[in-house]
């Protein structure tokens, strides 16, 4: 039975990184099935049941996906509202429709009615898929929405005549408890106790994620096994005044009850994967306990992770569950491996494993690997267990009761303790730089450390790890640069790169939430270059979704021109020659935009140009026509029909076209008319909505330019 779960939960795992060849598989299992006999074949079935098991649920979304962008995208559903967030103009909730779909991302802007948790309403939606940025190291948001068990995101038509709230829930303790740790005023005892982090500062999650205490801010295993334990034990010693210590069924009530709390406080949270496997860890050991018998850690996690998938099929498709079930099968490991130590060594041993399990997954997942986390773990994991958690949760409850003040402390104190990991920054959150083609050289390396030892394993690991993390990456040459459009939805991120400089053109959007998409997509490459200092920050204009990153940036960057200081100059970097310039008799809005022109040592040439529009081109035509001529030209105004003249194609004459447009934008970028223009002319023509991040690398010695696109395979 156990070799069955374990094919089981091969097959489920194999599914999760690539759905369409484990279904390429089956045909190849049922064959090899037909002619043999043995326990292999009861394993080979039980892995294609749990491949076919995740694909089919995988193909269902994609089913749905399309659906939802061809087909009618507003919908009337009743449903339960679930979590509630709170921000500036907005209110963030889970909704569980009584419909088609499981759960929705729903947002409110400037909502008018107070939308609390329970409550039973009736809303007109308008539905869209999740859609990803598709860049290199970057941040895959569709998977992440997938594995929350979420169907599509929604925003409510807050003037329809279908919108009301048909029921009430009433008084309840989770809405005491969400509205008395509020996000505006206990933003870090709120991310502690509930897993929200919507009202913690962007600066705070920068630290978090950085340092790799990111899962301390969910609510884990950690979390949910401490207030299964404190329940308990507060159950034993409320026994003892009514004479029931000793009755034959004490302990088994006591466990009971913290379990029953841990569920309660599980479902505050949102019952992330963390919190449910977490307790269902939990309830098999009561129910061995309850029969006076103690099974094995081990057991207990797989069958965990059974449900779990069972649940969700689609659970890991994000990096989380990963972590979760990883990590505290590291920790099982690791404790297993070193028990007849001491129990120092025997933390110490599991928290090593721990590390390098969930940094080979982090870094599979493309994102930041702290080193310095180790010991931050090692220091904040028994710091938040002993002392910050169960704090917190008196704090609460003498909040509950009427005393607000150990909380007001407490979160004080945390604010404190932040902002001295703010002030070093630099050291808890550095992390080496990762090429995007080296990190299958990371995670098969520290697979090899994980491995029993066996001769020249370690020898090989480490090998591994040095020529990932310390082979030199690769710059273009003198004389020649490479550019990497970005994809960054609807807006514009670029990146231009000599043997020696490194230029930034505008940096995308910035959210509600404080985050931008620096900190999703930019910074992770800039990371994975190992770019460190930006020699100029380039902004086109004042547009959100051009320059909305832009402070977090400056701090780093040589130079910084915007749209206000945009001179005629040019100059000389590596044998790459720059020119910028805007058109005359616009100072600012889309026609205002700074554009820059780029040529290596062959005469190939770059055009970028802002958002300028057709007067803006008109006035360039008749003043610096001469200066607009370029090979790779990025599409002005990401191919609205406002822009991109023929008059103005005809002067530029290129051969290649980016478009950096948003998949499904509602303005309807790029427009067929432009499209048609560039194909007329048989322009190579390529979007960031459709290809992904789009890279030209501009050799000299070549006659072609070399274009590749960035698409990873689901």
């Amino acid at each position: 039975m156990k070799l069955m779960l374990m094919g089981f939960g091969v097959g489920v795992l194999m599914a999760n990184i690539w759905p369409l060849l484990s279904l390429l598989m089956s045909p190849v299992i049922v064959l090899v099935g037909a002619f043999t006999r043995s326990k292999i074949l009861c394993l080979g079935y039980a892995f294609l049941a749990g491949s076919v098991w995740v694909a089919a649920h995988w193909l269902m979304v994609q089913s749905n996906a399309i659906g939802l962008e061809q087909g009618r995208q507003q919908w009337q559903l009743l449903g339960e509202v679930g979590r509630v967030s709170q921000q500036v103009g907005r209110t963030e909730f889970d909704f569980y429709p009584k419909g088609p779909f499981n759960k929705l991302k729903v947002s409110c802007y400037k909502c008018p009615w107070p939308m609390e948790r329970g409550d039973e309403w009736a809303l007109a939606l308008k539905l869209k898929p999740f859609v990803s940025f598709h860049n290199p190291m970057g941040f895959d948001y569709r998977q992440w929405m997938l594995a929350k068990g979420y169907s599509a995101q929604a925003s409510v038509v807050v003037k329809h005549s279908y919108n009301q709230r048909v029921s009430h829930s009433g008084h309840t303790l989770a809405k005491d408890i969400s509205k008395l740790v509020v996000a505006t005023s206990f933003p870090v005892l709120r991310a502690l106790l509930l897993g929200d982090k919507k009202g913690m500062s962007a600066q705070y999650k920068r630290l978090i994620n950085g340092s790799g205490l990111g899962h301390l801010f969910v609510v884990s295993g950690l979390h949910v096994g401490i207030v299964a334990m404190i329940f308990a034990v507060l159950l034993t010693w409320l026994q003892r005044p009514l004479l029931l210590l000793f009755w034959p069924y004490s302990s088994v009530f006591a466990v009971l009850g913290g379990l029953a709390m841990a569920i309660f406080y599980a479902y505050l949270s949102g019952l992330n994967v963390p919190a449910i496997r977490a307790c269902i860890m939990l309830f098999f050991a009561a129910l061995f306990l309850a029969q006076g018998r103690h099974g094995q850690m081990s057991h207990y996690l797989l069958l965990a992770f059974i449900l779990v998938v069972l649940i969700n099929p689609l659970v890991f498709f994000g990096v989380g569950s990963w972590l979760s079930f990883g990590i505290v099968a590291a920790l099982v490991v690791g404790m297993s491996i070193s028990a007849q130590k001491s129990w120092f060594a025997q933390l110490l041993s599991a928290q090593w494993l721990a590390f390098f399990a969930g940094a080979s997954i982090l870094v599979m997942y493309a994102m930041q690997l702290a080193p310095v986390g180790f010991v931050l773990n090692l220091l904040f994991i028994p710091l938040m267990t002993l002392a910050v958690l169960p704090l917190a949760l008196l704090a609460l409850l003498l909040a509950l009761l009427g005393n607000a003040e150990l909380l007001i402390m407490l979160e004080h104190a945390l604010h404190n303790l932040f902002d001295y990991l703010l002030a070093h920054k630099s050291v808890f959150t550095y992390g080496p730089p990762i090429h995007d083609g080296n990190r299958y050289l990371v995670v098969i390396g520290v697979c090899i450390l994980l491995l029993p030892r066996v001769l020249g394993g370690r020898l090989l690991a480490f090998s591994c790890l040095l020529v990932a993390l310390w082979l030199p990456i690769e710059r273009p040459k003198e004389g020649g640069f490479s550019l990497m459009v970005l994809d960054v939805g609807q807006g514009s991120a670029a990146i231009i790169e000599t043997s020696a400089h490194t230029v930034l053109v505008d940096t995308g959007t910035r959210f509600l939430s404080g985050m931008s998409l620096v900190d999703y997509v930019v910074w992770p490459y800039m990371r994975s270059r190992n770019i460190r200092q930006l020699d100029m920050l380039h902004l086109s204009h004042d547009d959100k979704d051009h320059s909305g990153g832009a402070m977090l940036l400056k701090p780093i960057s040589t130079e910084v021109v915007t749209q206000h200081r945009c001179e005629n100059v040019s100059w000389v970097w590596d044998g790459v020659h720059f020119e910028r310039f805007k058109a005359k008799g616009f100072s600012e809005g889309n026609n205002g935009s700074c554009l820059l022109r780029v040529e290596d040592q062959a005469g190939h040439s770059l055009l970028m140009t802002g958002d300028i529009e057709v007067q803006a081109e008109r006035s360039l035509l008749t003043s610096i026509s001469d200066k607009l001529s370029a090979h790779v030209l990025l599409v002005p105004h990401h191919g609205s029909r406002t822009s991109s003249s023929e008059a103005f194609l005809s002067q530029v004459n290129p051969s290649v076209a980016i478009i950096s447009s948003g998949a499904l934008n509602h303005y309807g970028h790029p427009h067929r008319e432009v499209v048609q223009r560039l194909n007329s002319r048989l322009v190579e023509v390529y979007t960031t909505a459709s290809h992904g991040a789009v890279q030209v690398d501009f050799e000299p010695r070549q006659e072609r330019l070399s274009v590749s696109t960035y698409r990873p395979n689901l």
